[in-house]
């Protein structure tokens, strides 16, 4: 625990409370991929019910519910053109989050090779810390922000992390990257984690790829997904994990050993969710699209150089001048009461920049323009 670092969120949160409490202008919080709408009303309907049932008030099964993974199924099918078998290749956790590190733990022995993208989410490297592993980092390239897989990596690997739509940057993923990376990890004889929590959230009219529909990475590939973004249901902790059998039944095993069940009216709620009208979730890629066009315009208008997403919901861009991110942040967050969260926290590739996330209204997003066109004047 001693050689934890320290959680990346929690601290920024506190100093982002301490600040948000002193006197001056409000502050603008965009520094988590925390969705600011509420759960759709016949989701929260749903879990109402579920909670009222006396079915749900004792423990419920370690195997998940089969509504839920025929709802995950039926999503495969519908939006990604995967056909599962809900009997077999679907897990449920308590979030992706929870799968992710499952999955790691399932598959990367102590001192084995966990290789991971950077930039990349903080998650990725305390997973193979508690595994017993060590990372080794896959530079995505800008940008596109793909693998670049002609990199020294290693002649045998435990784990290949993937993420697309990508965290921080944005980037969608193309059939090529899958493929080389299956190839990469056939070779190496790892498994692919594929972090697929923005799997909704491809701009543009894209419709973001999944791993599992590249016949080339489907047999090395289990893949996380969580109804937080999609649905806006963050608060409520509900993931699910897809993949080759094999691969589910092992993170499978871990999750009943390390946290035990989920409870039955979230269940419930999530297969009402995954199987019923989508179009809330189809909404909410419009509006993510507009926030992101005023806070790309806005930037670039003042100069700055910012990759414009292509999917989740979260804006990259590299603040003007050589300057420390951790510390830029840091004044923004004293000096223009805006929160946002450094770069170089997801790794050496995202030294630089900062990434902003699209959690707040039109108008507050262009407030927010305005501070950072403001501040890096000054």
């Amino acid at each position: 625990m001693a050689g934890l670092p320290a959680n990346f969120w929690g601290a920024m949160d506190r100093e982002i409370v301490r600040l948000a409490a002193e006197p001056g202008p409000a502050m603008i919080d965009v520094s988590k991929g925390n969705p600011d709408l509420p759960t759709p009303e016949h989701i929260v309907a749903a879990m109402q019910a579920a909670v009222a049932d006396p079915r749900n008030h004792g423990y419920p099964s370690y195997a998940p519910r089969p509504a839920l993974r025929r709802a995950v199924a039926l999503r495969y099918r519908e939006d990604h053109g995967v056909d599962l078998d809900p009997d077999t290749e679907v897990a449920v956790a308590h979030g992706s989050h929870e799968a992710i590190l499952g999955a790691v733990m399932a598959f990367a022995d102590p001192g084995t090779a966990v290789v991971a993208p950077d930039p990349g989410y903080p998650l990725y490297t305390s997973a193979a810390h508690l595994a017993g592993a060590h990372v080794v980092p896959l530079p995505l390239a800008p940008p596109a922000y793909q693998p670049d897989l002609t990199a020294t990596l290693p002649a045998a690997a435990s784990v290949v992390l993937l993420n697309y739509p990508h965290n921080p940057t944005g980037a969608l993923a193309t059939a090529q990257t899958f493929a080389d990376a299956a190839d990469y990890a056939t070779r190496a004889g790892a498994v692919i984690v594929h972090d697929f929590a923005y799997a909704s959230l491809g701009f543009d009219g894209r419709r973001p790829l999944s791993a599992l529909a590249v016949p080339a990475a489907r047999e090395c590939t289990i893949e996380a997904q969580t109804l937080s973004k999609t649905y806006s249901m963050a608060g409520w902790r509900i993931g699910f994990a897809a993949g080759r059998a094999e691969l589910v039944s092992a993170v499978s095993r871990y999750q009943a050993h390390a946290f035990s069940t989920v409870a039955g009216a979230t269940q419930d709620a999530a297969a009402a969710a995954l199987s019923g009208d989508q179009t809330a979730a189809r909404d909410l890629v419009a509006l993510y699209q507009r926030r992101r066009d005023v806070v790309v315009a806005g930037l670039r208008r003042a100069g700055w150089d910012v990759t414009v997403p292509e999917g989740s919901f979260f804006v990259w861009a590299r603040v003007p001048g050589d300057v420390d991110a951790s510390e830029t942040a840091r004044r923004l967050r004293e000096e223009a009461r805006v929160a946002v969260a450094p770069g170089d926290g997801f790794g050496p590739g995202g030294r630089g920049h900062i990434r902003i996330g699209l959690v707040r209204d039109e108008r507050v997003l262009a407030e927010l323009v305005e501070r950072l066109v403001a501040f890096t004047r000054h």
